[in-house]
Protein backbone atom coordinates (compact mmCIF):
# COMPACT_ATOMS: atom_id res chain seq x y z
CA UNK A 1 0.00 0.00 0.00
CA UNK A 2 1.35 3.45 -0.94
CA UNK A 3 1.69 6.54 1.15
CA UNK A 4 -1.92 7.59 0.59
CA UNK A 5 -3.54 4.13 0.61
CA UNK A 6 -5.56 2.72 -2.26
CA UNK A 7 -7.56 5.89 -2.88
CA UNK A 8 -8.78 6.31 -6.44
CA UNK A 9 -6.80 3.31 -7.70
CA UNK A 10 -8.88 0.71 -5.83
CA UNK A 11 -11.52 -1.43 -7.49
CA UNK A 12 -14.86 0.04 -8.45
CA UNK A 13 -17.54 0.07 -5.79
CA UNK A 14 -20.65 -2.07 -6.11
CA UNK A 15 -22.85 1.00 -6.34
CA UNK A 16 -20.81 2.42 -9.20
CA UNK A 17 -20.88 -0.90 -11.10
CA UNK A 18 -24.63 -1.19 -10.48
CA UNK A 19 -25.08 2.35 -11.86
CA UNK A 20 -23.06 1.37 -14.94
CA UNK A 21 -25.15 -1.78 -15.53
CA UNK A 22 -28.34 0.27 -15.16
CA UNK A 23 -27.03 2.88 -17.62
CA UNK A 24 -26.12 0.16 -20.14
CA UNK A 25 -29.54 -1.50 -19.77
CA UNK A 26 -31.37 1.76 -20.47
CA UNK A 27 -29.62 2.41 -23.80
CA UNK A 28 -28.99 0.62 -27.09
CA UNK A 29 -25.76 0.01 -28.94
CA UNK A 30 -23.54 0.63 -25.90
CA UNK A 31 -19.81 -0.01 -26.24
CA UNK A 32 -17.16 0.14 -23.51
CA UNK A 33 -13.86 1.99 -23.99
CA UNK A 34 -11.19 1.34 -21.35
CA UNK A 35 -9.21 4.49 -20.54
CA UNK A 36 -5.79 4.23 -18.88
CA UNK A 37 -5.04 5.43 -15.38
CA UNK A 38 -3.59 8.91 -15.05
CA UNK A 39 -1.73 10.62 -12.25
CA UNK A 40 -5.03 11.84 -10.77
CA UNK A 41 -7.48 9.04 -11.57
CA UNK A 42 -7.78 5.30 -11.79
CA UNK A 43 -8.63 3.31 -14.88
CA UNK A 44 -12.04 4.32 -16.22
CA UNK A 45 -14.51 2.84 -18.64
CA UNK A 46 -16.16 5.24 -21.06
CA UNK A 47 -19.59 3.81 -21.93
CA UNK A 48 -20.89 5.17 -25.25
CA UNK A 49 -24.43 4.55 -26.55
CA UNK A 50 -25.42 4.38 -30.23
CA UNK A 51 -26.23 8.11 -30.33
CA UNK A 52 -23.01 9.19 -28.59
CA UNK A 53 -24.50 9.71 -25.12
CA UNK A 54 -21.84 8.65 -22.63
CA UNK A 55 -20.75 8.26 -19.04
CA UNK A 56 -17.55 7.25 -17.26
CA UNK A 57 -17.14 4.68 -14.52
CA UNK A 58 -14.06 4.13 -12.36
CA UNK A 59 -12.79 0.57 -12.29
CA UNK A 60 -9.87 -1.02 -10.51
CA UNK A 61 -8.28 -2.71 -13.53
CA UNK A 62 -8.66 -3.43 -17.22
CA UNK A 63 -9.79 -6.92 -16.25
CA UNK A 64 -12.62 -5.46 -14.14
CA UNK A 65 -13.63 -3.32 -17.13
CA UNK A 66 -13.62 -6.36 -19.41
CA UNK A 67 -15.72 -8.30 -16.88
CA UNK A 68 -18.28 -5.47 -16.75
CA UNK A 69 -18.53 -5.45 -20.56
CA UNK A 70 -18.66 -9.25 -20.84
CA UNK A 71 -21.43 -9.55 -18.24
CA UNK A 72 -23.39 -6.77 -19.96
CA UNK A 73 -22.87 -8.40 -23.37
CA UNK A 74 -21.25 -5.33 -24.96
CA UNK A 75 -18.00 -4.96 -26.89
CA UNK A 76 -14.96 -3.54 -25.10
CA UNK A 77 -12.12 -1.56 -26.67
CA UNK A 78 -8.82 -0.08 -25.49
CA UNK A 79 -8.70 3.69 -26.10
CA UNK A 80 -4.92 3.49 -26.47
CA UNK A 81 -5.51 1.44 -29.61
CA UNK A 82 -8.78 2.71 -31.07
CA UNK A 83 -9.30 6.12 -29.46
CA UNK A 84 -12.66 7.55 -28.47
CA UNK A 85 -15.52 7.09 -30.97
CA UNK A 86 -16.43 10.04 -33.16
CA UNK A 87 -20.10 9.74 -32.24
CA UNK A 88 -19.20 10.64 -28.64
CA UNK A 89 -17.48 13.85 -29.77
CA UNK A 90 -20.36 14.61 -32.15
CA UNK A 91 -22.81 14.19 -29.26
CA UNK A 92 -20.78 16.62 -27.13
CA UNK A 93 -20.86 19.17 -29.94
CA UNK A 94 -24.63 18.72 -30.39
CA UNK A 95 -25.17 19.22 -26.67
CA UNK A 96 -22.92 22.29 -26.59
CA UNK A 97 -24.90 23.80 -29.47
CA UNK A 98 -28.27 22.98 -27.94
CA UNK A 99 -28.88 19.93 -30.12
CA UNK A 100 -31.88 17.63 -30.27
CA UNK A 101 -31.34 16.40 -26.70
CA UNK A 102 -30.69 19.90 -25.31
CA UNK A 103 -34.00 20.29 -23.50
CA UNK A 104 -33.77 16.90 -21.87
CA UNK A 105 -32.30 16.70 -18.39
CA UNK A 106 -29.50 14.20 -18.31
CA UNK A 107 -27.23 12.74 -15.70
CA UNK A 108 -23.54 12.60 -16.37
CA UNK A 109 -20.33 12.07 -14.58
CA UNK A 110 -17.73 14.74 -14.97
CA UNK A 111 -14.29 14.20 -16.42
CA UNK A 112 -12.98 10.80 -15.40
CA UNK A 113 -16.07 9.88 -13.41
CA UNK A 114 -15.82 12.44 -10.63
CA UNK A 115 -19.22 12.97 -9.01
CA UNK A 116 -22.64 12.92 -10.58
CA UNK A 117 -24.47 16.05 -11.62
CA UNK A 118 -27.83 16.58 -13.23
CA UNK A 119 -28.19 19.50 -15.60
CA UNK A 120 -29.57 20.60 -18.90
CA UNK A 121 -27.12 20.85 -21.78
CA UNK A 122 -25.42 24.22 -22.13
CA UNK A 123 -25.76 26.40 -25.20
CA UNK A 124 -22.41 27.07 -26.84
CA UNK A 125 -18.95 26.25 -25.51
CA UNK A 126 -17.97 27.26 -22.01
CA UNK A 127 -15.32 29.97 -21.62
CA UNK A 128 -12.83 27.25 -20.64
CA UNK A 129 -13.62 25.28 -23.81
CA UNK A 130 -13.32 28.44 -25.92
CA UNK A 131 -9.88 29.21 -24.42
CA UNK A 132 -8.82 25.60 -25.06
CA UNK A 133 -9.86 25.88 -28.74
CA UNK A 134 -7.97 29.20 -29.00
CA UNK A 135 -4.86 27.54 -27.53
CA UNK A 136 -5.02 24.81 -30.18
CA UNK A 137 -5.44 27.40 -32.92
CA UNK A 138 -2.54 29.53 -31.61
CA UNK A 139 -0.12 26.60 -31.42
CA UNK A 140 -1.33 25.25 -34.77
CA UNK A 141 -0.72 28.68 -36.32
CA UNK A 142 -4.31 28.99 -37.50
CA UNK A 143 -6.79 31.82 -36.99
CA UNK A 144 -9.90 30.60 -35.21
CA UNK A 145 -13.11 31.88 -36.82
CA UNK A 146 -16.36 31.14 -35.01
CA UNK A 147 -16.99 27.94 -33.10
CA UNK A 148 -15.10 25.01 -34.61
CA UNK A 149 -16.88 21.68 -35.04
CA UNK A 150 -15.59 18.33 -33.84
CA UNK A 151 -13.74 17.56 -37.10
CA UNK A 152 -12.08 20.98 -37.17
CA UNK A 153 -11.02 20.60 -33.53
CA UNK A 154 -9.49 17.20 -34.33
CA UNK A 155 -7.54 18.74 -37.25
CA UNK A 156 -6.39 21.62 -35.02
CA UNK A 157 -5.22 19.15 -32.40
CA UNK A 158 -3.18 17.14 -34.92
CA UNK A 159 -1.52 20.28 -36.30
CA UNK A 160 -0.91 21.75 -32.82
CA UNK A 161 0.66 18.50 -31.62
CA UNK A 162 2.92 18.42 -34.67
CA UNK A 163 4.01 22.05 -34.10
CA UNK A 164 4.46 21.71 -30.33
CA UNK A 165 6.26 18.38 -30.13
CA UNK A 166 9.22 18.69 -27.71
CA UNK A 167 11.57 17.07 -30.25
CA UNK A 168 10.94 20.02 -32.59
CA UNK A 169 11.41 22.54 -29.79
CA UNK A 170 14.70 21.39 -28.31
CA UNK A 171 12.92 19.65 -25.43
CA UNK A 172 10.68 22.62 -24.53
CA UNK A 173 7.36 21.15 -23.35
CA UNK A 174 5.45 24.36 -22.56
CA UNK A 175 3.32 24.41 -25.75
CA UNK A 176 3.03 20.60 -25.75
CA UNK A 177 1.61 20.63 -22.23
CA UNK A 178 -0.77 23.48 -23.14
CA UNK A 179 -2.01 21.51 -26.19
CA UNK A 180 -2.55 18.33 -24.16
CA UNK A 181 -4.40 20.29 -21.48
CA UNK A 182 -6.61 21.87 -24.16
CA UNK A 183 -7.29 18.42 -25.66
CA UNK A 184 -8.42 17.12 -22.27
CA UNK A 185 -10.64 20.17 -21.75
CA UNK A 186 -12.26 19.60 -25.15
CA UNK A 187 -12.45 15.82 -24.52
CA UNK A 188 -10.50 15.05 -27.70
Amino acid sequence: MGLFGRGARGSAGRAELARAREWIGARTGVEAYVEPATVTSSITVLLVAHDGEHTRVRVGSAREAADLARKAGIPVYDTNRVGVPQRKRDYDVRMARGGSDAGRTRSSTGHRGRGTTTSTAPVGPSPTQQRAAETLARVAGVELVGQPGAEELARLLRKARANAHPDRRGGDRSDWDAVESAARTLDL
